[in-house]
């Protein structure tokens, strides 16, 4: 489902009034009890739900209906999703732990990564939300699962580019909390908590004995150069069911 639109137009569905619009906080696509419905038939079959939620009035609003799912249907390991989550409410960010949600974020989306300009998000976003905006390190320190994604075609779908602007994601202002995850959470989000949201973190996702036999080989140790320079990573060999599918030579 979509829940609301995006920040730049003025669409995502806020709780409070849009910084640089006193008045207009955008509007849900769905009332809540249309929604909550949506929801709790989708759940009673037993079907994974994944909603487009940007603003925080949208993320608050698809919470209540997983809640209420849980509530009025017998709780299982449903995991569904919040996709985006480009603002979130402070009390909302240990919810994804306790409702069992699954936080599907992008690295390239926060104004300042990839290429994209500041403004006009940070001044609709405002300097008072700027803590609970894009708050990756907040959710996941919260107990959150959080999958990372290029959410292509609109972005680049190269994972390289993705890790690259997730380690190297710049602050707003001094007194912003720093919302990167460490290498090894960025990787996690990349692989096995991937594999985790669709179910399959006992097949594929790390490299086990016994799991799919799905490899790339890099041009260099990720761990071991500066994050500034992780942008000159290529991939030299990708293997997939244990056939090499691409090699560089």
């Amino acid at each position: 489902f979509f829940m609301d639109g995006v920040l730049d137009s003025s669409t995502a569905y806020l709780i409070e009034d849009y910084a640089d619009q006193p008045g207009k906080k955008g509007e849900a696509l769905f009332e809540e009890e249309e929604f909550n419905n949506l929801v709790l038939n989708c759940d009673k079959r037993k079907l994974q739900v994944a909603v487009h939620s940007i603003g925080d009035g949208a993320v608050k609003r698809v919470l209540d209906a997983y809640e209420n799912a849980q509530k009025n249907n017998c709780i299982r390991d449903s995991r569904h999703r919040v996709e985006h989550i480009e603002l979130i409410q402070k009390e909302d960010i240990e919810r994804f732990k306790e409702l069992g949600v699954i936080a599907s974020m992008q690295p390239v989306h926060p104004p300042g990564c990839d290429g994209l300009p500041l403004e006009p998000t940070i001044s609709k976003i405002g300097k008072f939300r700027f803590n609970e905006a894009y708050a990756w390190a907040s959710i996941k320190k919260a107990g959150g699962t959080i999958t990372f994604s290029t959410d292509w075609p609109v972005s680049n779908v190269d994972p390289i580019n993705a890790i690259y602007n997730a380690l190297n994601r710049k602050k707003w202002c001094e007194d912003n909390i720093d919302q990167r995850l460490s290498l090894i959470d960025t990787l996690k989000a990349y692989t096995i908590n991937g594999s985790y949201a669709e179910f399959k973190e006992n097949s594929k996702g790390m490299l086990k004995e016994g799991y799919l036999a799905d490899v790339i080989i890099l041009s260099e140790r990720i761990d071991l150069i500066p994050v500034s320079e992780l942008s000159r990573i290529k991939v030299i060999k990708t293997i997939v069911d244990g056939k090499i599918v691409y090699s560089k030579d």
